[in-house]
């Protein structure tokens, strides 16, 4: 008989959550590819344009953990409903001509896509068997990862007809879409995070235990790898590998793409093999040798290689990283929103300087090349939480 906590109707969020992610996904990364364009708009420099990506990240960073407490405070379905509306405020970008105002846009969807992280944990935990979750998360990261792959792959095609600011605007269509149906079929489950009071003292031993902490240390390097480099690569390969940036785009895209094609699998490689320490040091030191690949490949071939490289250990990153809090002894429903938005926010930290960094540092050198290889080095923090974790042989 079916456990009551556990309904069929999972499925249905599940649905809902995956389309949700498919939007935040699709609006993260989707300017990188129009930068010149709208460089040449409004007269900026690559440093000053890479905050479209840097503003969003920023603010993810500082609304992670308020996302986490928001959740125990109006309950996880209002959370998300808030979330996919902040995620929908693209829609006003045709409205507006000011460089200023599309950043405070981006600032908004930043919150919302803040919120919706850890609130998509909290639900997910809601619904699903401990077994399954670490499928589940495969395919929450699927989604977004899927969104971010259209997002870059499509932008210029989309722009060449209707212009950048209009491409932006149907994005957003897509979390307003998901929103409505969240709205309209979103339920609580059996196993529900409840409204509660906030207790600051209470919930600060989840956010500075050990492993909490090694976790967040890790993650700096992937996600700065990950948003410097679909930042800037489509404009890289534009000026000096001979592509257009319609070509660019497409083969970038390609990371998001196979990250989306490898969530599940991760997930359903994390649900089989136990030891997570060795999947967290496997991904820090093989992206390098990918991101490496990305910048230096001599022929097309190895670009797509490397890139499609990125792509798939990203994948055994991510999912490891939202999975493990979850199978933490001291981490229910009620804390994983507060525990996974603490591990993510010092990685969304780091990475808002990515864009910025690779920019501001390609104008001042003249080449884009060192600053490349800094951030490629950078996932080697992955390496630490994999060496110090102290959890269980069954984890």
């Amino acid at each position: 008989m079916q456990n009551p906590q556990y309904s069929y109707y999972r499925w249905v969020i599940q649905s809902i959550l995956f389309l949700i992610q498919i939007g935040l996904g699709l609006n993260f990364m989707a300017p990188s590819p129009l930068f010149l364009s709208i460089m040449e708009n409004y007269d900026i420099n690559k440093g000053i344009v890479g905050l479209l990506i840097s503003s969003v990240t920023f603010v993810m960073a500082l609304f992670l953990l308020p996302g986490g407490f928001l959740i125990s405070k109006i309950g996880s379905k209002n959370a998300m409903i808030l979330s996919g509306s902040l995620m929908s405020s693209g829609l006003l970008l045709p409205f507006v001509d000011s460089f200023i105002i599309i950043i405070l846009l981006r600032i908004l969807f930043g919150i919302g896509a803040a919120i919706s992280i850890p609130t998509t944990s909290a639900i997910t935990m809601e619904w699903f068997k401990p077994k399954e979750l670490s499928i589940m998360n495969g395919i929450n990261e699927s989604g977004r990862a899927l969104g971010v792959s259209l997002g870059v792959l499509l932008a210029i095609p989309i722009a060449n007809g209707v212009g950048w600011n209009t491409t932006l605007f149907f994005y957003s269509m897509i979390p307003a879409f998901a929103t409505l149906c969240w709205t309209i079929g979103g339920r609580t489950s059996k196993n529900k995070v409840n409204k509660t009071h906030f207790s600051m003292r209470e919930n600060l031993p989840f956010i500075f235990n050990r492993n909490v902490l090694l976790l967040a240390l890790g993650t700096i390097g992937p996600l700065t790898l990950f948003v410097g480099y679909s930042a800037w690569l489509p404009t890289y390969y534009n000026e000096f590998k001979d592509m257009t940036l319609a070509e660019a785009g497409s083969i970038v895209s390609i990371i998001p793409l196979i990250n989306a094609i490898s969530n599940p699998i991760s997930g359903v490689i994390l649900s089989k093999f136990n030891s997570r320490k060795l999947l967290l040091i496997s991904s820090g030191t093989v992206l390098p040798l990918f991101a490496f690949g990305s910048v230096f490949g001599a022929s097309e071939i190895l670009l797509i290689i490397s890139v499609a490289g990125i792509g798939m250990f990203m994948s055994i990153f991510i999912v490891s990283i939202i999975t493990i809090p979850m199978e933490l002894p001291y981490v229910d429903a009620s804390k994983v929103g507060i525990v996974t938005a603490a591990i993510l926010t010092t990685g969304n930290f780091a990475s808002v300087v990515s864009p910025i960094f690779i920019g501001t540092f390609t104008d001042y050198t003249g080449s884009y090349i060192p600053a490349l290889i800094i951030i490629a080095l950078m996932p080697l923090t992955l390496v630490i939480p994999g060496c110090f974790l102290k959890i269980s042989k069954s984890q």
